[in-house]
């Protein structure tokens, strides 16, 4: 039985060949959204110019009409390592909300709020918004059977069903050190999966995905993305959490669906 080590990043083969990407909304170019954040006993001022970032982020989505109502995502983080990890995260939960952040410029600034007697970190930026198209509201892929935790050496696998239309499917994991394409593999090659129907992951009895920590940490933090669509369409770039979007973004929402969820292995 061949197991994939989910903490760390994989190396597994792509078969599918590079093909045609499809057009996409021209993005809509926002400048001087601002976001700031308080620090304090509790929020470092690294912690503070991260959640000013994703604020800085939210004004920006608000200002492109990507939604009337955004959310922050930072309460559900506390791993300290790796700005990227926390990147991947918020990123995904973007997605969610109907668009992409591409940010162009970036000013850091630390001030003092004399009214509340504070300090602020304040984070504007420039960016462009890829903002999403009208979905196929009846497309959707339902994962069942993915825990909140698990322990080191435990066996991960989940049910999962598209309903809508037969579809391909690519399964990503990202954890604080990079990014890995789980499925399709050297044993689960891709295969059209049948609308409606029930499916195990892995597909196969010669996968085994087992869950390891990274050495020497208490816990590791595991994103996890699953994309269907209704074409096969390939995903030949290297696995990070911007090249994955910048695919998913490639597609036209009504032609693919996403589940997206964050674990942890203690």
């Amino acid at each position: 039985m061949n197991r994939y080590k989910l903490s760390g990043v994989i190396a597994i083969i792509l078969f599918a060949a590079a093909g045609a990407l499809y057009a996409q909304q021209k993005p809509v170019k926002v400048k001087g959204a601002t976001g700031r954040w308080q620090v304090s006993e509790e929020i470092t001022l690294k912690q503070a110019e991260e959640r000013a970032f994703m604020e800085a982020k939210k004004e920006a989505l608000q200002k492109a009409g990507v939604m009337e109502n955004v959310w922050s995502v930072f309460g559900q983080i506390t791993q300290e390592s790796g700005q990227e990890f926390h990147e991947a995260y918020s990123q995904m939960n973007v997605l969610a909300i109907g668009g992409m952040v591409n940010v162009t410029n970036k000013k850091v600034e630390e001030v003092w709020d004399t009214a509340t007697r504070s300090l602020y970190k304040v984070v504007t930026i420039d960016a462009e918004v890829q903002k999403e198209d009208k979905p196929d509201k009846s497309y959707a892929i339902d994962v069942k059977g993915v825990e909140t935790l698990y322990r080191e050496g435990d066996v991960f696998n989940c049910k999962l069903i598209v309903h809508g239309t037969d579809s391909y499917l690519k399964f990503f994991w990202f954890d604080s050190t990079g990014g890995a394409l789980l499925y399709p593999n050297a044993y689960e090659p891709d295969a059209l999966l049948k609308a409606g129907k029930e499916y195990a992951v892995p597909f196969s009895n010669a996968v085994d995905y087992r869950m390891e920590k990274q050495q020497g940490k208490d816990n590791e933090k595991i994103n996890i993305m699953m994309v269907a669509t209704k074409e096969n369409i390939p995903f030949t770039d290297e696995v990070t959490y911007q090249n994955v979007l910048k695919w998913v973004y490639s597609i036209p929402s009504n032609q693919r669906c996403a589940f997206y969820n964050m674990v942890l292995i203690k």
